[in-house]
């Protein structure tokens, strides 16, 4: 079983060396690496030509953003499994091998997610977290599951070639929840999941990082979720209902002005699906 792994990278050279470094040192796998640099200024490129031997492909130069440079990759990936890895994150010694072998144990299985550990720059642990999804429900429910604390990061999700030929490629349409886009297709794919409860990846928590902005984050989530919804996805008609009652309340809330909230509840007494919307009411018949 080969395994791809790309890394998206542009200046990043106080970080690429580790990151580079925990991809080639992982044992025990078949391992074809791709690197893609989005044309870095700052000695990137320099410290990626020392591994070049051992990388499957390389390049720096200039592209439309992570997206692409992790489309790109992918392009020249000839591995049964594949994943992806920032510039600024790290592998856990043996992580490969544990991927491996949770697709080997059940053939069926498409889409192996494991744990993650925190760490600042300075790579000291700032905590761990176990994401949770397991349906096509569970995906869509952000409300519940990916703003509770339930969501993947990323870089500890593996897949199949054969989940990625069916679902395609990653939506550049997207910049910061591309990933979360790419596991709602998935599930509406039918791919099947499974949860190894060990720590895959070191990831690294920084104000140089894109996902930082929150406020674009939640807007690209709220955005992804409305198209899906729109779609009449295959989860329950009173999941669906709730859904989109909390999403029609969520940006209302969002929104920065707003008509009075008793006046848009008579318009749209769906709302009253929103555990949030009741406990509002009864808030305010508490405060007379």
């Amino acid at each position: 079983m080969k395994v791809s792994i790309v890394t998206p990278c542009f200046n990043a050279v106080a970080t690429i060396e580790e990151t580079i470094c925990s991809v080639l040192d992982q044992d025990g796998v078949d391992l074809e690496y791709i690197v893609c640099d989005g044309g870095s200024t700052d000695g990137t490129a320099e410290i990626i030509r020392r591994y070049e031997s051992r990388l499957a492909w390389w390049v720096s130069e200039r592209d439309r953003g992570q997206v692409d440079a992790i489309n790109q990759g992918f392009t020249h990936a000839t591995g049964d499994v594949l994943g992806f890895l920032n510039g600024d994150d790290v592998l856990v010694p043996g992580a490969l091998a544990k991927v491996c072998a949770a697709f080997t144990k059940d053939p069926a299985i498409e889409l192996v997610q494991g744990g993650i550990e925190w760490i600042d720059f300075a790579g000291h642990p700032l905590g761990t977290h176990l994401g949770d999804m397991r349906s096509l429900e569970d995906a869509l429910d952000i409300f519940r599951v990916w703003w509770g604390g339930r969501q993947w990061v990323q870089p500890e999700v593996f897949y199949r070639r054969s989940l990625k030929d069916r679902v395609g490629a990653f939506d550049e349409r997207y910049h910061l929840a591309f990933d979360y886009d790419f596991w709602v297709r998935c599930f509406r794919a039918g791919a099947r999941v499974t949860q190894v409860s060990e720590t895959f990846v070191r990831f690294r928590r920084h104000d140089g990082q894109k996902s930082v902005d929150a406020t674009r984050a939640n807007d690209e989530i709220r955005a992804i979720l409305a198209e899906n919804l729109a779609s009449d996805p295959p989860i329950s008609s009173q999941t669906l209902r709730r859904l989109r009652a909390e999403l029609a309340y969520n940006l209302y809330q969002s929104a920065s002005t707003r008509p009075s909230f008793f006046s848009m509840l008579l318009l749209h007494p769906s709302w009253l699906l929103c555990a949030p919307v009741r406990q509002r009411i009864a808030a305010s018949f508490l405060r007379r």
